[in-house]
């Protein structure tokens, strides 16, 4: 029933090689992007979920439309099987973005924004009792609007807030633990309107090609 350590690991390891990966290219080719493409790299974190102990990293590319497209990876392997309890996770984002104030000369790409998003993940809850499970992506996912504000801290690090309204869908096993072993008791289903989505989330422009020093 339990989400396999090192499947979650790898795909985690992964997600770190490729930004890695990623942020050397961009650093590299600083100059040549600002100059010669229309594109302008950034990655980001949302706090609330480190806060939560939910690692996760995304990538925002945004273009000279006043459109961005956006992917979020989270990813949680915490478990004690010893004492039943599990804190695993694994999904992920999209969204496309329109900033609002795009055309404007001095803040491109900061200050107010919308969007629509998608999302998909599977978890495993279990806190020493009746835990909770879902372990296919395409049986827990939603869709939303977002509005948020975004405000440059500095030629290459903001901060932004966002708020997501919409609909998600769970198909879930409610489980119980039995020794070293462990008994589904149920099988639910989640089917939620309202917020769906809220973010603090920090962001690095690495060509900084949009923003402006303050």
């Amino acid at each position: 029933m339990k989400h396999l350590l090192t499947t979650a690991r790898r795909r985690w390891m992964a997600v770190i090689m490729t930004i890695t990966m990623t942020t050397t290219m961009a650093q590299g080719q600083e100059m040549y992007m600002m100059e010669s493409t229309p594109i302008t790299v950034q990655l980001h974190t949302n706090g609330l979920y480190d806060l939560a102990l939910c690692p996760n990293v995304g990538l925002e590319l945004q273009t000279d439309l006043g459109l961005a497209f956006q992917l979020d990876y989270i990813g949680a392997w915490w478990s004690n099987n010893s004492k039943h309890r599990f804190w695993q996770n694994y999904g992920f984002q999209t969204e496309i973005r329109y900033y609002l104030s795009s055309k404007s000369s001095d803040m491109p790409y900061n200050g107010h924004h919308v969007g629509v998003y998608g999302q998909m993940a599977t978890y495993d809850f279990e806190f020493g009792g009746t835990g909770y499970q879902c372990n296919t992506l395409d049986n827990s996912w939603g869709i939303g609007i977002a509005y948020g504000y975004r405000k440059p801290l500095s030629r290459h690090f903001s901060v932004d807030f966002t708020l997501g309204l919409g609909y998600f869908k769970s198909k879930y096993t409610v489980y119980e633990p039995n020794n070293d072993w462990y008994k589904a008791t149920n099988w639910k289903k989640l089917n939620w309107f309202g917020p769906t989505r809220l973010e603090i989330s920090f962001i690095w422009n690495i060509n900084n090609k949009n923003n402006v020093s303050r």
